[in-house]
């Protein structure tokens, strides 16, 4: 026997059904209103705007994007025959592009959303050379100004290929130590310019390092004036073990910096930055630090 159903669960069923007899309607119309708003779209006129989009506000030029896909004022693009799968084919082959998406959604106005590559670092094995997080290569100029980045080399002598990826344990190792001196810690005691990693896996124990390239700036009054000592630094770290080296330098590093400060001085009167020799601080054999002041 069918079991009746109360008043309430009537009522209930009574306003669900017109709550989705109702959202089914209004996506029916808006649906349909979609289409006739795309196939009232002429393809039939000329490409004449571009509009970016991305999470980088006009990150390039509207006239390289352009370039890149062969528009031109001077031979007009139809809509029509305009295929927006091969536009983003040839966006992604610009070795500053990652991502990139095009939509015709208005007659003659082409709309681009794309990413471009952020730099990490410099690649000092190429000029004009930057590396994204995921190690691939790209120009920097003309596309970024120029940014405190620092750089890594690796000893690299094949061609370059813009859309291939670096890879390898030397880029590993180099991106290991971006990592590290980037850190909330060790990125505000020092500055490090430049990170070689060309000799970290030499077949010669004698041979194999990682060089750090630092620069450390003591400032100190004298005769009334405030000098700027600007002290560069080479360290010489094992491939092993090297963040721990790393945390020996900066306990050590307190203490040159308050013997340094006691001891620079200016050899004119007027100087307010100086240029100090280059010291090395070699660190490779545990709990012990070689020191070359470079001086003559």
């Amino acid at each position: 026997m069918r079991k009746k159903l109360t008043l309430s669960q009537s009522l209930f069923w009574i306003l669900a059904s017109a709550v989705a007899i109702n959202a089914l309607a209004y996506f029916g119309i808006k649906g349909a209103l979609l289409w006739k708003k795309i196939r009232g779209i002429d393809h039939h006129v000329p490409i004449r705007a571009i509009v970016q989009t991305g999470p980088q506000k006009e990150a390039l030029k509207t006239a390289y994007l352009a370039e890149l896909l062969d528009l031109s004022e001077d031979r007009p693009t139809l809509s029509s025959d305009f295929d927006v799968k091969e536009a983003e084919k040839k966006l992604r082959q610009s070795p500053v592009i990652s991502e990139a998406c095009v939509k015709i959604q208005e007659p003659g106005i082409l709309y681009i959303d794309y990413t471009i590559r952020q730099p990490v670092a410099f690649l000092l094995d190429y000029e004009n050379v930057a590396l994204d997080k995921q190690g691939y290569p790209f120009p920097v100029a003309p596309f970024f100004t120029p940014k405190k980045l620092p750089g890594i080399y690796l000893g690299m002598e094949e061609e370059l290929h813009w859309s291939e990826p670096i890879q390898g344990e030397k880029l590993k190792l180099a991106f290991e130590l971006l990592e590290l001196i980037n850190g909330p810690i060790v990125g505000e005691l020092f500055n490090v310019k430049r990170i070689d990693v060309s000799n970290a896996f030499e077949m010669s124990y004698g041979r194999r390092e990682i060089v750090l390239f630092t620069q450390d700036e003591i400032y100190k009054t004298i005769q009334g004036k405030e000098v700027r000592f600007v002290i560069p630094r080479v360290l010489r770290l094992p491939t092993k073990k090297y963040s721990q080296e790393l945390a020996n330098y900066l306990k050590f590093r307190e203490q040159r910096l308050e013997k340094e400060k006691q001891e620079l001085n200016i050899s004119g009167e007027g100087q307010t930055v100086v240029l100090c020799p280059l010291v090395t601080i070699d660190l490779r054999i545990p709990q012990l630090a070689f020191i070359d002041e470079g001086r003559k």
